[in-house]
């Protein structure tokens, strides 16, 4: 998936000055910033599910301050890329993820995360409940049974190994 950032400014943006290819670039990049990214195929949300879903039960489980912080910081991030691609928007880091959420103003999750992420306390708790809210909207809490990629049987090769 390309990046949103650089289209999303083409689109935007005001041409100072355009010798040719201007006007076509920032159509072209309004109609790609429109579309938006490309839906979830079910093999990404199940990745997307079982990796937030491993985050929480490590921020359930962690009782050091240190590591609850950047535990929190994965979540939060997990979270918001999860929300933002089931509701078909633009994925964005730092200050973009934010202003994604911004697209989503009727959006109960999306107004949670942004007053997490706003609020001075960022309460690991208030967190673990909102992002499950999220998961909840994409299928649910993801962990057993879950495989990803395929699996070898006893006595099959690896890829590029000869057998013996």
């Amino acid at each position: 998936m390309p990046p949103a950032a650089p289209s999303s400014g083409i689109a935007r943006g005001v041409l100072l000055y355009d010798r040719g290819p201007g006007e076509a670039w920032q159509r072209e990049a309004q109609f790609y910033m429109e579309r938006g990214p490309e839906p979830l195929t079910d093999q990404d949300r199940g990745l997307r599910r079982y990796e937030l879903s491993s985050s929480l039960d490590d921020l359930r489980g962690s009782t050091v301050v240190a590591e609850s912080y950047a535990i929190a910081a994965e979540v939060f991030g997990q979270s918001v890329e999860l929300l933002l691609l089931q509701q078909g928007k633009w994925l964005g880091k730092g200050k973009w993820a934010i202003r994604r959420l911004d697209q989503l103003p009727d959006d109960e999750c999306a107004v949670a995360l942004r007053d997490w992420a706003a609020s001075p306390e960022r309460s690991p708790e208030r967190l673990i409940l909102v992002a499950a809210k999220v998961l909840e909207g994409s299928g649910g809490y993801l962990m057993e049974g879950f495989l990803r990629g395929s699996r070898q049987g006893p006595g099959t090769p690896l890829p590029g190994s000869t057998p013996d």
